[in-house]
């Protein structure tokens, strides 16, 4: 468990993975810019079963309201995995799973701790979040966390019906050791 001012992130508990199949295909959750493509639940459950013995593909945190691990309610999700094969990199990506949890810097912190968490444990070189252009919010994210934007990959994702820009913003491990 990574503990942050007022919640915490960890792994999910098998009996979690149904009502976090609901909380990712809800509607609310998907804000103006996830996809509105339906996780089914067997994939879910196959997702939870391979990060269960191995973090080298993905892992994925829940964050979960309050200091106490178990009675906690799931805000969100953050998570880390292997991009492009020949980089020494994992790209982060998140999300919270309702609107009234937006735009108070939760986010910021999930993301600041769990950036110092891949530094501090694993021997990787940089570290990546991309977004769509026009996802501001996310952008401030990545940029209060001091990464540096690298450029925009044109037409990268189809998404809602289009393909969409994405921007790419990283930072890397000694970047990272002069914030602290």
């Amino acid at each position: 468990m990574i503990q942050g001012s007022n919640f915490h992130l960890r792994h999910m508990r098998r009996d979690e993975v149904a009502l976090y199949t609901e909380l990712i295909n809800a509607p609310e959750s998907k804000g103006d810019f996830l996809s509105l493509e339906l996780n089914l639940p067997g994939v879910i459950e196959k997702k939870y079963e391979t990060e269960a013995y191995s973090k080298e593909a993905r892992e994925t945190f829940l964050i979960v309201d309050g200091h106490d691990s178990h009675r906690g309610k799931i805000l969100g999700q953050i998570f880390h995995f292997k991009t492009v094969p020949y980089f020494n990199s994992r790209e982060i990506g998140y999300a919270l799973f309702s609107s009234d949890t937006r735009g108070k810097g939760l986010m910021t912190e999930a993301v600041t701790l769990l950036t110092e968490y891949l530094f501090r444990t694993m021997l990787i070189n940089r570290l990546e979040i991309h977004m769509n252009t026009l996802n501001l919010a996310s952008e401030k994210v990545a940029i209060r966390c001091g990464y540096r934007k690298e450029g925009i990959a044109r037409g990268a994702v189809f998404s809602r019906g289009k393909h969409i820009d994405i921007a790419m913003y990283a930072l890397l491990r000694e970047e990272w050791e002069q914030l602290l």
